[in-house]
């Protein structure tokens, strides 16, 4: 237990470099920040490495930590290939460390060591698709609030020290919709395997409970964005509302879930 939570809290130690060198100008900081993510990804990959060493984690904080080392992944990838959104890094690395640290409390009150069994190989496809979604659909809420911030700062003829680090609106914009578009298609994929695996497991197609309806309605509202900023180029608040309503929904279906099952219950 001791050993366990040395590694909880070094591997969010281990985060802090990367969100210091969010303060200062990326034009400085280009070697070092790919230092600092891989740094962090390695304080990530800490705890859920020590976890499937001696069990399958199938608890809640486990989940919390594979989808943190996910977005750790996603975020390298969108970097090498969009250099301005390292500079989100000020938004991205304080909701990682409040999220491993969340995940250190859950620990806290649920220490049972979960087990996994499964006959089909369609639970992987679905257990990958999950993560990746809620992944990039963090990422989303995570740049549409980015948005939110520098549009307020216009309007008020006002700007901060955060403000002025982040990615311009334009910018936000359009890697936003390419997140919302990602996200989609893989929360198709993942409930399309989630549908299989039920009919294999239970012979029934459909089940309607609290995870298929919040999944459904999130896949809704993620295309009715998608189609409105297609149509009427939709942006701003309303953009930003519809990205974290989407976002809530998918928490209140991955994680939410899990920690009702496995905590409250």
């Amino acid at each position: 237990m001791v050993m366990s939570l040395g590694i909880n809290i070094l591997s969010v130690v281990l985060f802090i470099p990367a969100f210091m060198l969010s303060y200062l100008r990326p034009q400085s900081t280009y070697g070092l920040k790919w230092l600092f993510l891989v740094i962090a990804f390695l304080g990530a990959a800490l705890a859920p490495i020590s976890v499937l060493l001696s069990h399958w984690g199938g608890g809640v904080a486990f989940s919390l930590r594979i989808t943190v080392l996910v977005i750790l992944v996603l975020f390298g990838i969108i970097c090498s290939r969009y250099p301005f959104f390292h500079r989100l890094s000020i938004l991205i690395f304080p909701y990682l460390i409040f999220v491993n640290i969340g995940a250190i409390g859950l620990d806290a009150l649920d220490d049972t060591s979960y087990v996994f069994y499964s006959s089909s190989n369609w639970i992987f496809a679905h257990i990958i698709s999950g993560v990746l979604t809620y992944a990039s659909i963090t990422l989303a809420a995570i740049v549409s609030f980015s948005v939110y911030l520098s549009q307020k700062n216009l309007k008020n003829k006002q700007s901060n020290q955060i403000t002025t680090l982040l990615p311009s609106i334009n910018e936000c914009n359009d890697i936003q919709t390419k997140l919302l578009i990602f996200a989609e298609v893989i929360l198709v994929c993942g409930f399309i395997s989630g549908l299989l695996l039920q009919y294999f497991s239970t012979g029934v197609i459909l089940i309607f409970d609290h995870k298929t309806v919040f999944t459904i309605l999130a896949m809704l509202v993620i295309a009715i964005i998608l189609f409105l900023q297609e149509r009427t180029g939709v942006r701003g608040k309303i953009a930003v509302r519809f990205i974290m309503f989407a976002y809530l929904l998918l928490t209140l279906a991955y994680p939410g879930v899990k920690f009702v099952a496995q905590i409250v219950i």
